[in-house]
């Protein structure tokens, strides 16, 4: 519990019990009262502030470790704490959720092409000199990785696009690239060997790298446009062929 803090918790009403801690702790969690680290008052201590079971008390911190808000950890000086940020397990959670609906390629190239024209926008105004070299690093291991003979130059691509978004500085664009990454790269795998396409993909990244920096955002979204397009005709082919 965080040093000095007052009872962070209130009882609840039975019929919704398990509800109604987890959206307290996270209330808690998301106003910043407890922060990564923290640790959670004991099972014992939590079912006396809640007025509940510690049954009840244990089911609710199953929930929020499911939900990666807190991670629980056994033996002596373990218990319940709050957990760092972790955006891994809610983009597998949109990943799957996106599967469920069947989303499609055409689906993914349309909100790419909305989104990620946005971006190279804010990234030619926000880049720093870091965001810079991690988009030229992403180009130069995809040209050595096409000169040792790597047909799969995937990883190189979207390192390239995720570095892209980071460097627009919008948390929320950053996560929604990120959510469609897997799928991204499931449709891209699709598509190789293809000697040309990776031509073209490092081509393309490099004239908007060059115009990101030198502050064109015009240019870097209608490059971008055009990068997208390509890969939608290609899959878009790919799918007919089946």
């Amino acid at each position: 519990m965080p040093d000095g803090a007052t009872q962070l918790f209130r009882t609840v009403r039975v019929s919704r019990a398990s509800q109604d801690i987890v959206q307290q702790i996270k209330s808690n969690i998301f106003a910043g009262k407890l922060t990564p680290g923290n640790r959670l008052p004991s099972e014992k201590e939590l079912a006396e502030q809640f007025g509940l079971s510690r049954i009840t008390v244990r089911d609710a911190l199953r929930v929020l470790e499911s939900q990666g808000l807190i991670t629980i950890k056994v033996g002596a000086g373990g218990g319940a704490f709050v957990a760092d940020p972790n955006m891994q397990s809610a983009n597998d959670l949109m990943t799957d959720l996106l599967r469920l609906q069947r989303a499609s390629t055409r689906e993914l190239i349309e909100a790419r092409l909305v989104i990620e024209t946005s971006i190279v926008t804010l990234a030619s105004e926000r880049a720093t000199a870091a965001d810079l070299q991690a988009m030229q690093q992403a180009i130069d291991a995809a040209r050595a990785g096409r000169a040792a003979g790597d047909a799969h130059f995937t990883p190189h691509s979207v390192d390239f696009h995720m570095a892209l978004a980071n460097a627009a500085k919008n948390q929320v664009l950053l996560f929604t690239v990120n959510s469609f990454r897997t799928l991204f790269y499931e449709t891209l795998e699709k598509l190789l060997p293809d000697d040309q396409m990776a031509l073209r993909a490092i081509s393309d990244h490099q004239k908007i790298l060059d115009a990101i920096a030198a502050h064109d955002a015009e240019q870097a979204k209608k490059l971008m446009r055009g990068h997208l397009e390509y890969f939608e005709k290609r899959a878009r082919k790919l799918e007919q062929s089946r």
